[in-house]
């Protein structure tokens, strides 16, 4: 049996062959347009992810240049109340040294009034009780 296939074989062989590398090239081409199909399904999703991260990104940007800012305002802020303390405490400092440093001979009673008045002050900031 195989001596009468044979010379039918050796004639048919070419086209055969040709057969097999068209059926061989038909499914590498379908191959390579389904490999096509999906980087163009990634590509379109990277895309997508990259303008979702842009946005995000714009946003962080401005959230960083709102958050400097106000950043600024609290450190002028911060040096403003440093500076009004400073100033407060020198001139109590001053006041207090000023009373320390005086004669013995400006001791003397204060009026009822003044006295409850300046008692009511130094309550109400806590100095008595």
């Amino acid at each position: 049996m195989p001596a009468l296939i044979l010379p039918y074989l050796t004639r048919f062989a070419p086209w055969i062959l040709a057969a097999l590398l068209a059926i061989g090239g038909v499914i590498y081409v379908r191959h390579l347009q389904d490999a096509l199909r999906v980087a163009n399904a990634d590509i379109v999703i990277a895309r997508t992810t990259i303008a979702r991260l842009s946005a995000a990104n714009k946003q962080n940007l401005a959230t960083l240049r709102r958050l400097r800012s106000e950043e600024a305002a609290w450190r002028a802020a911060l040096t403003t109340t440093m500076t009004t303390d400073n100033r407060d405490t020198r001139f109590t400092d001053g006041l207090l040294n000023g009373i320390a440093a005086a004669p013995a001979r400006n001791d003397a009673p204060v009026a009822p009034v003044l006295a409850a008045t300046l008692a009511a002050i130094a309550k109400a900031q806590g100095k008595m009780r």
